[in-house]
């Protein structure tokens, strides 16, 4: 993965495929069978790009005190697009991406072509707040061996937990040390944003994309943000949990694709 020296701080970056570019705005959590299946089908049509947050992988460390927001994470897209001579591209969130996503469509609108929404909240509720707690709690509480397990067992559907059990149990045999304060940074962040009052003024057209078993971010967030994007769609699937680009990502690259070449 080569770096882009941006504003801020170095940012590691990868990239695969050709066609108009999609920068993908990943959470940190991932399960055994990981997003490579569901970038993979992207690239076919795409320029599909990945990197790592500031503070994660090879990227440089969060410096600015707002670095973990999702305005700040929205800066380091725009700074990225720009280091790599984008002028415009799709953005493709998850989760904790789906917020950075919508921050950098309402703060750097011209940078944005369409917009993706997988598995989003809209505020935190007092459902979310709860479980972001709950997490943080169990980071300060469990080895990492349990704390694994109870993150997947969150973010997972039983039936792929039980079809990938062998797996699952590696990963966690071989979880190294949560650090928890910096889940508790990383999830408070989540908690402070509102995309409510953001919503309805995006201008490009949207795709939401909802489980109805997700338990972290349940689908009442989804249908309530295509309900205030003025041009969204919205794919509400019947499972799938909370880690959709995983459970079901072919499903979900191919109805993506066709949402962007529309």
């Amino acid at each position: 993965m080569p770096m882009a020296a941006v504003d801020g701080g170095d940012i590691h970056y990868s990239e695969r495929g050709s066609g108009a570019p999609v920068v993908m705005l990943l959470p940190q959590s991932g399960g055994p069978v990981g997003v490579e299946p569901f970038l993979d089908a992207l690239s076919r049509s795409y320029r599909v790009i990945t990197y790592d947050q500031r503070g994660t992988g090879r990227s440089a460390p969060v410096s600015a005190s707002d670095g973990m927001s999702m305005v700040g994470r929205a800066a380091e897209v725009v700074g990225l697009l720009d280091a790599l001579g984008i002028d415009r591209a799709h953005l493709c969130g998850h989760s904790t991406g789906c917020g950075i996503g919508i921050a950098t469509a309402a703060t750097a609108p011209g940078w944005v072509d369409r917009l993706v929404l997988v598995n989003p909240w809209s505020h935190g509720d007092r459902h979310l707040i709860t479980m972001q707690r709950l997490r943080v709690a169990a980071a300060r509480a469990l080895e990492p061996y349990r704390y694994a397990w109870f993150n997947a067992s969150l973010l997972f559907p039983p039936e792929h937990r039980r079809e990938h059990a062998a797996a699952f149990e590696r990963l966690a045999l071989e979880a190294a040390a949560q650090d928890a304060d910096q889940i508790e940074a990383r999830l408070e962040a989540i908690l402070a944003f509102d995309a409510r009052p953001l919503a309805p003024n995006l201008a490009g057209p949207a795709l939401v994309a909802t489980a109805a078993d997700d338990q972290l971010m349940p689908a009442w967030f989804g249908t309530e943000l295509a309900g205030l994007i003025t041009d969204a769609s919205h794919l509400a699937l019947d499972g799938g949990g909370h880690m959709l680009p995983e459970t079901r990502g072919q499903e979900l690259a191919a109805a993506i694709s066709n949402f962007l070449a529309a």
